[in-house]
């Protein structure tokens, strides 16, 4: 079952640092158990405000990155953790951001918790960002890290 694991999430996350499209990243995620997704900084005192829940927001989480950014450089930073009995992969990464209009980059740290359901099926997706949460891409917004227009110089700040 260990090796089962880790060979699932090793396709998701290749998967993922591929830029495949949403419907090829739906394929991972469960059809007969409730799926969630969550994606937060870290730091964020309330992540679960930013869970998802069902296929719909799975899709939609997936349509607002393919239409925002690039994703490239996926990397692991640490040996991936698996528990076998509450069938759970915890994968610690870096990835390279990059506004599609504009051609900033950043680069966001995250863990990854996924639990799979008996079929090996994702049944929920939580992405915490350990970079700091300006570097999250869900916050993220595309101006010019030197303008008026951001709190501090060189932050990302929320915009969805």
């Amino acid at each position: 079952m260990s090796e089962q694991l880790r060979a699932s999430s090793e396709s998701f996350f290749a998967a993922f640092a591929s830029n495949k499209p949403p419907i090829k990243m739906l394929c991972y995620f469960s059809t007969t158990s409730p799926v969630i997704i969550q994606h937060a900084p870290e730091s964020c005192p309330h992540p679960q405000t930013s869970r998802l829940i069902g296929s719909n927001a799975i899709r939609s989480y997936f349509d607002l990155l393919a239409t925002h950014w690039t994703r490239s450089n996926a990397r692991t930073r640490a040996p991936t953790q698996i528990d076998e009995r509450n069938r759970r992969v915890v994968v610690f990464a870096s990835i390279d951001w990059a506004w599609k209009k504009s051609g900033r980059k950043w680069t966001e740290d995250f863990t990854w918790t996924l639990d799979f359901d008996e079929s090996l099926n994702i049944v929920s997706f939580v992405i915490r960002t350990v970079s700091g949460p300006g570097t999250c891409v869900m916050r993220a917004i595309d101006v010019d890290a030197e303008s008026d227009a951001l709190p501090e110089k060189h932050t990302l700040q929320a915009s969805l």
